[in-house]
């Protein structure tokens, strides 16, 4: 399978709510596998964090979240700041552009502002070329300042060298699904994109269907495969409202939202958001989706798993799980878990430590039977 160069090659978090310090690296799919409550929501919304900063202010990030002392960790002792940093690769009409992005938030020392960005920096190397900025306590290294609670990323991407990585981060999508926002009538104006819980899922099938016919029939195709007796999910428009019908093989008149299951409403939403027009657009750069496997029977899992390495093709994927039976596929590769785990109120994410791996290499165990025998422990944990 080709894949594409992922956006993302490293994300390093720390004193993000329950993770004290994490090193991940990041591949076209990647899949963080974990107990509920261990910690993986955290993880991606810590990404998410960057992209919300960059695209309102880090203050309405900061709010939205319930304050900085929701977000810093607090065990097993206070914290007064986080940082997150990103190494990534982005592919240019004049060649791949490498570089890193971070910066770290904390308390105003001097109690003005409910926080201040302490530092910030970028770097894009592009062949021999390399552009970058440092900020240090609201002072632009080499001259010039800014709001000491503002990042200055949206500044700098008036400048060629920063735009490409600006637009990256805020290509970003999240998506943690709630059927019932599903369910109900939309404005039905096409953006291209599905919303957060799979608002507008109505107008982006319809979108599909108009734009991108062939990827609305790979997404009715893999719900057949999923739920047996479906033949497919459309728009179903109400002057300017929009939502969804559901067609199968037993009944000539589609069922609207309300007569839907849960699991086949989730499953179509993951679909859509899996292959929205914003990745087939080239302008999304990375979907992560929480639980996909939500209300999904265990043989269904094969054709969703399907539909993830396909995705992870043209956009970079990155989900959260919790099932073993999503990873009981002869080509699921080890190599795309991260496992998350708690100790004492602490995340911890790494790849399978070496005896996981070597189990799975040598056939003695799958990695669901790992999991189901919570035997999966990252490299690293004690």
């Amino acid at each position: 399978m080709t894949q594409a160069v992922p956006f993302l090659s490293r994300v390093k978090v720390a004193n993000y709510r329950s993770i004290a310090s994490c090193d991940v690296s990041f591949i076209p799919l990647v899949v963080l596998l974990g107990p509920n409550g261990a910690g993986k929501s955290n993880f991606i919304d810590a990404l998410r964090f960057v992209a919300d900063a960059l695209e309102t202010t880090p203050a309405t990030a900061v709010t939205q979240r319930g304050g900085l002392t929701e977000i810093l960790r607090q065990v097993p002792e206070p914290t007064d700041h986080f940082s997150i940093d990103l190494e990534f690769t982005i592919s240019t009409p004049g060649g791949a552009k490498h570089g890193e992005y971070g910066f770290v938030l904390g308390h105003d020392s001097g109690a003005r502002r409910p926080f201040v960005v302490k530092s910030e920096r970028c770097v894009v190397r592009q062949g021999q070329e390399e552009t970058r900025f440092d900020v240090q306590a609201g002072l632009i290294v080499g001259g010039g300042g800014i709001e000491r609670d503002r990042l200055y990323l949206p500044v700098a991407a008036a400048q060629g060298s920063f735009t490409e990585i600006f637009y990256g981060l805020r290509g970003m999508l999240f998506h943690h699904l709630d059927t019932e926002k599903m369910r109900a009538f939309q404005s039905d104006q096409r953006t291209g994109r599905i919303g957060p819980s799979g608002e507008d899922i109505g107008t982006v099938l319809g979108e599909l269907a108009f734009r991108h016919p062939v990827f609305k029939s790979r997404i009715d195709d893999y719900l057949k495969a999923i739920v047996p007796g479906v033949e497919g999910m459309d728009q179903r428009v109400y002057g300017t409202r929009s939502t969804v019908e559901l067609r199968t093989r037993q009944r000539r008149e589609p069922f609207g939202p309300d007569a839907i299951s849960e699991g086949t409403l989730h499953a179509a939403g993951v679909l859509a958001a899996l292959f929205q027009p914003a990745v087939l657009d080239a302008e999304a750069s990375l979907i992560a989706i929480e639980e996909p496997e939500t209300a999904l029977h265990p043989a269904a899992t094969g054709a969703m798993f399907d539909a993830l390495t396909e995705a992870s093709e043209r956009v970079q994927v990155v989900i959260t799980t919790q099932s073993p039976d999503l990873l009981d596929h002869d080509d699921f590769d080890p190599g795309w878990v991260r496992v998350v785990t708690m100790e004492n109120g602490v995340t911890l994410i790494g790849d399978i430590d070496d005896a996981g791996r070597k189990v799975v290499e040598e056939r003695l165990a799958t990695l669901g039977e790992l999991m189901r025998g919570r035997q999966l422990r990252p490299r690293g944990a004690e």
